[in-house]
């Protein structure tokens, strides 16, 4: 049995850019049998209490990687559309890197 695993959605505040995101992983997920990873959103300040529980972030911030114990990836394709194929292969590859 895979264990359960976080994948956090971080923007500045954590509502529009955030749940779009969020709409593009869940269907990839679904489209891919991605079953045992959850996505939530969450703004910024908010973040540093829910970094000990994500295996993986997305953000549309540019956040610095070296600052993050987890892979950091930038989610603004997924808004964007430009260079979105790339970006949901990147999370998929550090999925099945993380899930072994």
């Amino acid at each position: 049995m895979k264990t359960q695993r976080t994948l956090l959605v971080i923007c500045a505040l954590g509502y529009a850019t955030s749940t779009m995101i969020k709409k593009s992983i869940t269907e990839f997920f679904e489209a891919q049998g991605v079953a045992n990873w959850t996505v939530d959103t969450i703004g910024l300040t908010m973040a540093k209490d829910r970094l000990d529980t994500a295996d993986l972030i997305v953000s549309s911030l540019g956040l610095n990687q070296t600052e993050y114990k987890v892979p950091v990836l930038n989610g603004v394709p997924l808004i964007s559309g430009i260079g979105r194929d790339a970006v949901l292969q990147e999370i998929l590859d550090n999925v099945k890197r993380l899930d072994g």
